[in-house]
Parts: structure tokens; C-alpha cells; sequence
């Protein structure tokens, strides 16, 4: 039985803390929350947009117009704005998880349903700077949990499935990898998710 080498990671809710509704983002970018204009966005055409956003078939000015479009009482230029509050910054101690992680002689990647507008953001976190390969649905043109993207990222990265132990805060994305031969924790997004990477990691035997 190998020993996992690649300790894979999502980003929203395992590396960085994200807003978990619209009402959270409006509020931490100063964006007065209109529950009508929310109730909006319970649709078909709003799947669809979040869909062909994280493909990256959507560039995101016009995932911000169709946005506003649907909402109807807010401007593209404030769902930009909502857009950008979203990452609210790193989890307390996943820099030094994943220094731990590299001074073990394990790799470090992320595979993460995300958009061009939130990449560019990213780079304002030391733990996302810290990951050393790194892929994300509107590169890669697939969204998690759709199986392809997971054999897609095992081509990109040479490892094989049992060589990987992968952190993701949904269920269905982790269904999806164990699925695929992956050895998949879940993290709770509410909890202290570095501890929770160290605890799988070890459960993996991949760190002592």
C-alpha cells in the first residue's frame, strides 16, 4: 500500500474563508442587502451563469452584468464589488500546515471550483501563495464533482490516485474523489480546518 505524496487541497472553506450567502457578501462589502432582489437569484439562469463562470465560457464582467440583470436592483458594478468581498482571507494556520506538509517532503496542490475574478484575488493569501501546483475549474474547463476534472488534474500532476489525499468542504466533491480511487477528507468549514488536514493526513499515514 503507497503512502500519499500530493496533499490536494480546495481553496473557499478549507484554505481560505469565504461568505457562504449573498446577504454575508453584501454585507462585507458595505453592499445594502435587498432580500427581493436576492430572492432573484433562486434560478435556472442563475445555475447556468455560476456554471459557465467557473468553466470560464463567462469572462467576468459579463457574469457581473448577468448577475445584475437577474437581481434587478443592483448595478454590475456592485455585484463586482460583492464579488471581490467573497474571500474574506485565510483559515488561522494553513500557512503552517502547509509548510509542514512540504518540510515532510509532500507536495502541496489546490483543485478548486473558483473563477477569474476570485484567482486574481487569491494572490492575496499567504496560503494560497504557499500551494506549489495549482488548478482551478475555469482553467481546466470542468467543475467538481464532474469525475472528468478529477482524472483531468491526475494527467496534469502525473499522480496516481493513491498517491493523493484531498481536502474539500462539500460532500458531493468528496463522493466524487473517493469515487475516483482518491483518498478524501472532508473538512468542516466552521471548525479549525488546519487541525482537521493535519488529522487526515495522519489518518492517511502520511505524516507521523
Amino acid at each position: 500500500m503507497s503512502i500519499p505524496n500530493l496533499a490536494v487541497f480546495d481553496l473557499g472553506g478549507v484554505v481560505v474563508r469565504i461568505c457562504r450567502t449573498w446577504q454575508e457578501a453584501c454585507n462585507a462589502a458595505g453592499i445594502t442587502h435587498i432580500p427581493q432582489a436576492e430572492a432573484r437569484l433562486d434560478s435556472p439562469r442563475k445555475v447556468e451563469l455560476l456554471r459557465a463562470h467557473q468553466c470560464g465560457e463567462v469572462e467576468s464582467e459579463d457574469y457581473f452584468a448577468g448577475l445584475a440583470q437577474l437581481l434587478a436592483d443592483h448595478t454590475a458594478a456592485e455585484v463586482r464589488s460583492v464579488h471581490t468581498a467573497w474571500i474574506l482571507g485565510d483559515y488561522p494556520g494553513m500557512t503552517s500546515v502547509i509548510d509542514r506538509i512540504h518540510h515532510a517532503g509532500m507536495r502541496t496542490a489546490c483543485l478548486s471550483n473558483t473563477n477569474a475574478h476570485h484567482w486574481e484575488h487569491l494572490d492575496s493569501s499567504e496560503a494560497f501563495r504557499r500551494i506549489q501546483v495549482r488548478h482551478a475549474s475555469h482553467v481546466m474547463g470542468l467543475v467538481k464533482p464532474d469525475q472528468r476534472i478529477y482524472r483531468a488534474f491526475e494527467v496534469a500532476t502525473g499522480a496516481a490516485p493513491q498517491e493523493i489525499v484531498f481536502f474539500d468542504d462539500l460532500v458531493e466533491n468528496i463522493s466524487a474523489a473517493r469515487a475516483c480511487g482518491w483518498n478524501a477528507v472532508h473538512i468542516d468549514h466552521t471548525g479549525d480546518t488546519a487541525a482537521q488536514v493535519l488529522a487526515g493526513l495522519r489518518a492517511h499515514g502520511a505524516l507521523a
